[in-house]
């Protein structure tokens, strides 16, 4: 009998149609966000891209703090809410959110002379990005709305490898978008812009309530902005120890390695409110086996992207510059934090969903520590190398830590081959 669609079964077709979506937009998501990477070298240069780097970093880590964990929170309330109660829960956070990120716009205004003094980059860059954080910080909320909503299509337009592209087309139409600060306003635009709707849910707010959320907020803020800091760690001191054009570049080599965590992506945004819906329920083995289906989804795509990037590395950074093919070693390096990435599964989507989030932060905490010593100790003795070998490394601990804690806390296995 030839192999069809409606031979699979049921439980299979609905992880598949939940996750396809995403996974196309996450496709076309990272091809706009490579479009970006490749204009923006050529249209800024090696050092100029590496200061939108260094400026993108630290707008993303400012976006975490403004947030306060009031987006992750959010894929676990707005399921468990009726419909009323959820809009009113999405209408408060984004409004918390908004006047966070206010707060810190305007202190990272005032700095900018401080950071350009003693970090470096220059005023006017660091205070675009100040412009730039209350929209952006809007728009990961109202995403993440949409993901509780299970609104997986407006969830792949709003996410910010799609602002990216849609910056590039307008640096290839817009001569003037030559300058780093022009390029962060662009960013402006295109957020303003995509977010659409999302500005109605500002209106009629009442934000005492949220206040009865501050301890499950708050740990899930703490272990957002650990992963966060993990995650930029590596470009913030390669950016403090070595020349812009190498942070450019390493940048390239990163996005390149994350092509073995498209899948993860896509099935772990679906999967993200059923964790809530099945633990809350006590559905224990329909969820193992949610999460099975998952990992062996995650393992069918990441294995040949991660045998791909070692193979093909020098070609694939070629593609954006052939200054960038020295680079294909560190790439190689990278890769092989991300397949473990790939391959452990969404154990912190477990832990912060099923009510241990202080294991999470625990775990993050020991994971920043590592790979912050990691990149202090091996930076100035090999180079942006040492960054990556850091990264890498810090990824397979807390990857592997995490997968022990999910286990030992929930019972849930999460790697494919273990049944």
């Amino acid at each position: 009998m030839p192999y069809s669609w409606s031979s699979l079964p049921e439980s299979w077709q609905l992880v598949l149609r939940r996750s396809s979506l995403v996974l196309a937009l996450k496709v076309a998501g990272a091809l706009a966000g490579y479009l970006f990477a490749f204009v923006a070298l050529q249209r800024l240069g090696a050092a100029g891209y590496g200061y939108f780097e260094l400026a993108f970093t630290v707008l993303s880590i400012a976006s975490v703090v403004a947030k306060w964990g009031l987006d992750g929170l959010m894929i676990r309330e707005v399921p468990a809410r009726s419909s009323l109660e959820a809009q009113h829960f999405i209408r408060q956070a984004m409004t918390a959110s908004l006047l966070g990120s206010a707060l810190l716009a305007l202190g990272l205004w005032a700095v900018a002379p401080w950071i350009a003094a003693y970090y470096g980059g220059f005023t006017s860059l660091w205070r675009s990005v100040a412009l730039v954080l209350p929209a952006w910080t809007l728009m990961q909320v109202w995403s993440e709305a949409q993901r509780a909503q299970h609104r997986y299509l407006l969830f792949g337009v709003l996410q910010s490898s799609v602002l990216l592209g849609t910056v590039a087309l307008a640096m290839l139409a817009l001569p003037w978008l030559d300058r780093v600060e022009r390029v962060l306003l662009g960013l402006l635009a295109a957020t303003l812009i995509l977010v659409g709707r999302g500005w109605l849910a500002l209106r009629r707010v009442e934000l005492r309530s949220l206040w009865t959320l501050r301890a499950p907020a708050t740990a899930m803020f703490l272990t957002g902005t650990l992963f966060m800091v993990m995650t930029w760690t590596d470009t913030l001191m390669i950016g403090y120890f070595l020349e812009p054009e190498v942070v450019g570049g390493y940048r390239v080599a990163f996005k390149i390695g994350t092509l073995i965590t498209f899948a993860q992506f896509a099935v772990n945004a679906s999967l993200g409110p059923r964790i809530s819906e099945l633990w809350t329920r006590g559905r224990r083995d329909e969820l193992q086996s949610e999460v099975r289906r998952v990992t062996l989804l995650n393992a069918a795509v990441s294995l040949p992207a991660f045998a791909g990037i070692m193979l093909l590395a020098p070609w694939l950074l070629s593609f954006f510059s052939p200054d960038l093919v020295p680079y294909a070693g560190l790439l190689r390096v990278l890769a092989l934090g991300q397949v473990v990435n790939a391959l452990c599964g969404p154990v912190m989507y477990l832990l912060n969903l099923t009510g241990h989030e202080q294991s999470a932060r625990r775990t993050m905490t020991v994971a920043v520590l590592v790979n912050a010593v990691a990149n202090l100790a091996l930076i100035p003795w090999l180079g942006v190398v040492g960054a990556a070998w850091a990264t890498s490394a810090s990824m397979v601990l807390w990857n592997v830590w995490a997968t022990v804690a999910v286990y030992r806390k929930t019972g849930i296995r999460t790697l494919f081959f273990w049944r």
